[in-house]
């Protein structure tokens, strides 16, 4: 199993069922020497399945519009360094104990709830967006980096 990592800006008309497209933006993405790695590419290539997905995040000013809030990963998602099943479950728990603190007032409840849950979830956040410079990095200086760390882990 290999996985393929890379940053790339959306692809207009994006076809999840294309195969032929997601092979050709995983072999244009990596398409300079790659090294030991080419072998991979190749078997790629040839692959009858391939499991292509993007990483995305949005990033909220407010988890919550009226009477309407966002739990889980539609507010606080960090699932690609996981945390993503535990910060569902802790929003959820969190909204309901600041529902039942402010029973007849969920304007109230829910600006606790996301005062609260955001403690837990930025210093979380702040530390996956490093990790993801790392692993994806989207600068010259960034690849260089991730090289180094690379070559010092082996």
């Amino acid at each position: 199993m290999a996985a393929f990592l890379f940053r790339r800006e959306a692809v207009p008309g994006f076809d999840h069922r294309d195969l032929d497209l997601h092979k050709r933006l995983v072999a244009d993405a990596f398409s300079g020497p790659i090294g030991i790695f080419g072998d991979l590419l190749d078997e790629l290539k040839a692959a009858d399945d391939l499991y292509f997905d993007s990483v995305s995040r949005v990033r909220l000013p407010r988890w919550s519009d009226g009477r309407v809030a966002l739990v889980g990963d539609a507010g606080s998602c960090l699932s690609l360094f996981g945390d993503g099943s535990t910060l569902a479950i802790a929003s959820a728990h969190t909204l309901a104990a600041e529902l039942t603190r402010s029973p007849g007032h969920p304007h109230t409840a829910l600006a606790a709830y996301e005062q609260r849950h955001r403690t837990l979830v930025e210093p979380k956040q702040r530390g996956m967006r490093a990790a993801s410079a790392l692993m994806v990095p989207a600068t010259s200086a960034g690849i260089a980096i991730c090289n180094a760390v690379t070559r010092f882990i082996r």
